[in-house]
């Protein structure tokens, strides 16, 4: 019994269920800011630096990438189906999401620009007038680490640093009332050293996960486990039905019966059941009281419908209905 339940469960996981195939899902999260090293820190910040990490780690083809930073919009859009706003053919429902194997959480420790003046006195020799230079240097540093989501363990860490020199942009200024606009789509910031100076971070960073060799996540082991209880147990439900005892029900010709097992309890054409002849003992008022089973010898399916079969019998005994055929 046990070594069909194990078959029926291997055939069941790998018909039924499968594999937990394809790529792992990560989300990353809007990056935090270290206020003590970035004076005006705003989340506006954290989120453009979350877009552009969004973008490159889709690039590299190792991640199913999932939003994260419109989830408002993604949410607003289910709340107008359940509104009535949207057809119910239309709407979008809760419990559709994908779930995350692994979350992307990133720190910005360092992320300005300093100017230095270089004074390089008389311009023209006997006049008043002075050359100056500025040049602008761009400091960048993000501290990151990998979460299995479902566990929290820390899987990974790192951090990315990255200087350049060229020209200033200021992060103070405002845009819809929150901090300097950082993103692909500010040519203002991504033309200026900061901005290249972040886009060497964001490449370092993807670089190293590039040859991340990650465990696989805490969801999908949860997930294999789960498919494999109900393997099992389904296993178990059909291995219970495939050795549950069947009757002949009729002896049309000699070497050939009619059984009460079929394709429904997992037989097939081929297979061979022991069968058993009835014995019973009956009281003086003619009620069976007791019934024993003796093996006579074994039958032959040729002809497996749902619920019946038509068997092949080669022995020597006079098979009588109501005799009892049983898995080996």
């Amino acid at each position: 019994m046990k070594t069909i339940t194990t078959l029926f469960a291997l055939l069941f996981v790998t018909v039924t269920y499968g594999e937990v195939t394809g790529k792992p899902s990560i989300f990353v999260a809007p990056l935090d800011g270290d206020i003590s090293q970035i004076l005006g820190w705003q989340p506006t910040l954290g989120e453009g630096l979350a877009e552009m990490l969004i973008t490159k780690l889709s690039e590299l083809n190792k991640f199913e990438v999932l939003e994260s930073t419109a989830l408002p919009e993604l949410i607003k859009e289910i709340q107008l189906g359940e509104a009535g706003y949207v057809g119910e053919g239309e709407a979008v429902k809760k419990g559709g999401f994908a779930g995350a194997d692994y979350m992307f959480r990133g720190k910005v420790t360092r992320f300005g620009s300093k100017q230095k003046g270089i004074n390089l006195g008389g311009f023209i020799p006997g006049s008043g007038g002075n050359l100056g230079l500025k040049q602008t240097t761009a400091d960048v540093q993000i501290d990151w680490r990998i979460v299995d989501v479902y566990t929290r363990k820390i899987l990974k860490t790192g951090a990315a640093v990255a200087k350049q020199t060229g020209g200033g942009f200021d992060i103070g200024v405002g845009v819809g009332g929150h901090g300097g606009n950082i993103g692909f789509n500010n040519h203002e910031f991504m033309n200026s050293a900061l901005g290249r100076a972040t886009v060497k971070a964001v490449s370092n960073i993807v670089s190293d996960v590039a040859y991340v060799d990650l465990p696989e996540s805490g969801r999908r082991k949860a997930q294999a486990t789960g498919q494999l209880q109900q393997a099992n147990q389904a296993a178990a439900a059909q291995a219970a039905v495939h050795s549950t005892p069947g009757k002949v029900l009729a002896v049309p010709a000699k070497g050939v019966v009619i059984v009460s097992l079929g394709s429904k309890q997992g037989f097939k054409s081929g297979d061979k059941l022991q069968l058993f002849q009835t014995i019973d003992t009956k009281d003086d008022k003619g009620a069976v009281v007791f019934t024993e089973e003796k093996l006579v010898g074994e039958v032959s399916l040729d002809a497996v419908q749902e619920e019946k079969s038509k068997a092949n019998y080669s022995g020597n005994a006079d098979v009588k209905t109501g005799w009892v055929v049983k898995v080996k």
